[in-house]
């Protein structure tokens, strides 16, 4: 998983966290929300599915510390995108995940850099295809799936976490 310096000096970011290197060097932490854009750049033009929009909704939560998922967050419309997508028969029709989080870091409500607990709550997500009180969850098939999307949101989030990690001493 690439995240670009342009991700890194991200000026607008709504976190100012910094984390020193081995060589003392201080540099921002990369964000949720961050993270989210990147998996947007790399396979944004994946058709969002429930596994998709439960890592979104898990991420969008532990960005802003939220409880309960949001009716009006990015983890709502991944959820809605995916009940739709599942219903579209053509894929150009389809809604991706560029169009839910390509800009995740504008849409989320607050942004926090990604720690290693966030990680674990998306991949379990992701994992699972459902966290409680998804919305639309009826659809969702019991099975939890045996891997992560190679690139996607679990991914993401999980790369970004070891990053964030503070060197061992």
């Amino acid at each position: 998983m690439f995240f670009g310096k342009e991700k890194m000096s991200n000026e607008d970011s709504k976190s100012k966290a910094k984390i020193e290197s081995n060589n003392e060097e201080v540099k921002p932490a990369i964000t949720i929300g961050e993270a989210l854009e990147v998996v947007a750049s790399i396979v944004g033009s994946k058709a969002v599915d429930e596994s998709d929009a439960a890592a979104i909704q898990a991420a969008e939560m532990r960005a802003t510390g939220a409880t309960s998922p949001s009716i009006t967050g990015i983890g709502f419309q991944a959820q809605s995108a995916a009940m739709v997508n599942a219903r579209r028969i053509y894929d150009n029709e389809k809604t991706t995940l560029s169009d839910i989080i390509g800009d995740a870091t504008t849409k989320l409500e607050n942004d926090k850099p990604v720690t290693m607990r966030d990680a674990d709550s998306v991949r379990a997500a992701e994992l699972q295809g459902d966290v409680e009180g998804l919305v639309g969850s009826d659809i969702l098939s019991d099975a939890p799936k045996e891997s992560v999307y190679p690139g996607g949101v679990a991914e993401a989030i999980a790369t970004a976490a070891v990053i964030n990690q503070p060197p061992s001493s």
